[in-house]
């Protein structure tokens, strides 16, 4: 009987652990998410620069402005 109650004790344990571990992963993976979508608008912004700088390499003649400048 004992070895019934201590087997149902870890089991309620477990799924404490495992309770914590999802609300953990659910934030990691929130996370995640908004460092893809900040990664994403740097990748732009590089995008942006690497052609101006190309432009100007060729000599063209009216450069765009790069953002709040």
């Amino acid at each position: 009987m004992s070895d019934a109650v201590s087997a149902l004790k870890n089991v309620v344990l477990m799924q404490e652990r495992l309770d914590v571990v999802r609300r953990e992963i659910l934030e990691i993976s929130s996370r995640l998410g908004r460092l893809n979508d900040k990664v994403g608008g740097l990748e732009l912004r590089i995008v942006r620069m690497e052609t101006l700088i190309e432009a100007a390499s060729r000599g063209a003649g009216s450069l765009p402005q790069i953002e709040g400048q």
